[in-house]
């Protein structure tokens, strides 16, 4: 009983200073262990089968503090039933299964989370709280890749009333002991103690919030994650405040819930901090930021640089993100569907990392805008008196033209071969000029049968004037083009060519600086919601809503 007494009696004394750093060493469950740990279960399992004996040793080794100092801790119930939990955890584990192991570690978490709750001492477990809480998460988030293990699980969830998943159990778990640090009382306002820094239970907000939102992300419940990024905006502290690798973790997953609610503005706020502030040798974190990142920025029209791109994390990456960049940039829709469709052997990575959808809805906007700037360049005729005031137009006809052709290659009409060309071993008939020979022709075995998304505008319908005329004016209303419609001659005329420098400069804005000046004109800019800036110095009332709708590209704070 000797490894028992000793580690016992340590733990005693870890009370007693209130050792919350050696306490966390010792309360450890993940294996590689010293070769005490396997001793201490041995014992366990040999002399402590029954709990009640067990409770009477845990009493006897760790007794309350009769000395009464005021600067000593002292033991309370809640922490004897940790470590009773603790040490049965100890006598029954059996790491070869791994359902078990999640079950028995998820009633030691809750214990622990039971004891933190203590106003008095419950702060000496706060970091023993997140390292089993930590180990909690892991297990889950690696049975959630097993459904070989987890299958019985979701059958008896299936008859059942309650269908939460593993992984989600597991976050509701972890919840509360971000609720309850979140939630404690402080005598200094909003949390902050005396020398600048988060006090009490409050510097564990961001390490139990990180671990729920990873878990969530994890199991695809981004939605419950929408009430803890109010809490987080009514009761926390700062988050300058905390840790760097806690600082980047949560704008990280702050970016992409707000990504994922169509908030691009802000969502690529929160990504472009935590990129700056993430480690230069962290390579795949900078990864894995800078996916989103990226997928934000060219929503709002700004594509990564050539510097940029000879960054170590962006190997592999740029390569996914360069063809619909140089779609975006000619007006090409037939290479947009491509390099978001499975042609182009990308399609389901973008879909695994949940940006195939916002690409393809919100991207195709600068398309078409970067389309019309393209038949405007070609079918344009420049005045050549320069005091002349006929506005700048577009036809319309035109437009709807290069939109037909672009539809008609995607269902796979190719251009015609001239037998008598070929047969003249590449030489141009003498009255090639007169011989008028079709642009495209339509395939032998039928046109391809396209999706909703894979068309110009809706799978194989051709598009019409009509539709021309509604997508040119969505560009309008968005500001992405300046200018209006005549619809009597079926054409848009620009607006303020000479003050602006020219037409292509006065009808075509850039978009980034449109959607930059919308979203400074409505304040989201400066603030955004569920991450804490500064202090708090009015009431914590009031609702925060970070769930998104369908808006026009970009809009989306």
């Amino acid at each position: 009983m000797a490894v028992l007494n000793g580690f016992l009696t340590s733990i005693s004394g870890f009370l007693r200073t209130k050792d919350a750093s050696q306490l966390q060493v010792y309360l450890r469950v993940e294996p590689p262990l010293p070769e005490d740990y396997a001793q201490l279960s041995k014992e366990l399992r040999t002399s402590y089968q029954d709990s009640e004996k067990l409770d009477k040793l845990i009493e006897r080794l760790i007794p309350e503090n009769d000395s009464g100092k005021a600067d000593e801790g002292d033991v309370w119930p809640g922490f004897l039933a940790f470590m009773n939990e603790y040490l049965e955890f100890w006598r029954d584990v059996n790491f070869d299964d791994l359902l078990e192991t999640h079950a028995q570690l998820s009633a030691l978490v809750n214990s622990c989370i039971t004891a933190l709750s203590n106003s008095s001492y419950g702060i000496i477990v706060l970091p023993t709280a997140i390292q089993l809480s930590a180990n909690l998460a892991k297990l889950a988030m690696m049975l959630d890749k097993r459904p070989d293990l987890t299958r019985r699980l979701r059958k008896v969830a299936d008859e059942g009333e309650n269908r939460k998943t593993l992984v989600e159990g597991t976050a509701e778990s972890i919840q509360r002991a971000f609720t309850m640090c979140l939630t404690e009382r402080s005598a200094n306002r909003n949390g902050i103690g005396r020398d600048g820094r988060p006090e009490g239970k409050k510097v564990g907000i961001y390490s139990f919030a990180n671990l729920v939102l990873k878990l969530l992300f994890q199991c695809r419940k981004t939605r419950l994650a929408n009430q803890l990024f109010t809490n987080i905006s009514q009761h926390s502290p700062p988050l300058a405040l905390y840790p760097a690798s806690q600082r980047v973790t949560y704008l990280y997953y702050l970016g992409r819930f707000l990504f994922a609610n169509n908030h691009f503005y802000r969502a690529q706020l929160c990504l472009q901090s935590a990129y700056n502030q993430c480690h230069a040798r962290c390579i795949n974190q900078r990864r894995n930021i800078l996916i989103y990142l990226i997928s934000a920025n060219m929503i709002l029209g700004r594509f990564p640089s050539r510097a940029f791109m000879s960054r170590p994390e962006s190997a592999g990456i740029l390569e996914k993100f360069a063809p619909i960049s140089k779609a975006i940039r000619r007006g090409d829709i037939v290479a947009f569907k491509k390099a978001l469709g499975p042609e182009s052997g990308n399609e389901q990575w973008f879909f695994r990392k949940g940006i195939l959808l916002p690409m393809l809805s919100r991207c195709e906007v600068l398309v078409w805008r970067s389309l019309c700037r393209q038949v405007f360049l070609l079918t344009y005729q420049f005045p050549t008196d320069p005091n002349s005031r006929k506005a700048a137009t577009l036809d319309i006809t035109d437009l709807l033209v290069a939109a037909q052709y672009c539809q008609k290659v995607l269902e796979g009409w190719q251009k015609p071969i001239n037998s008598t060309t070929f047969m003249q071993a590449g030489r141009t008939h003498t009255n090639s000029m007169f011989m008028k020979v079709p642009d495209l022709i339509p395939p032998e075995q039928g046109v391809k049968k396209l999706s909703s998304q894979q068309g110009t505008v809706f799978g194989n319908k051709m598009p019409d004037l009509l539709e021309m005329e509604a997508i040119v004016a969505s560009l309008v209303q968005q500001g992405l083009l300046h200018g209006f419609i005549s619809h009597n001659q079926g054409k848009f005329a620009i607006l303020g060519a000479k003050q602006r420098g020219g037409p292509l400069n006065a009808g075509f804005p850039a978009i980034w600086e449109v959607l930059k000046a919308r979203a400074e004109r409505e304040g989201r800019n400066s603030e955004v919601p569920g991450w804490v800036q500064g202090e708090r110095k009015g009431g914590t009332g009031g609702v925060v809503n970070l769930s998104g709708i369908a808006r026009p590209v970009g809009s989306g704070g």
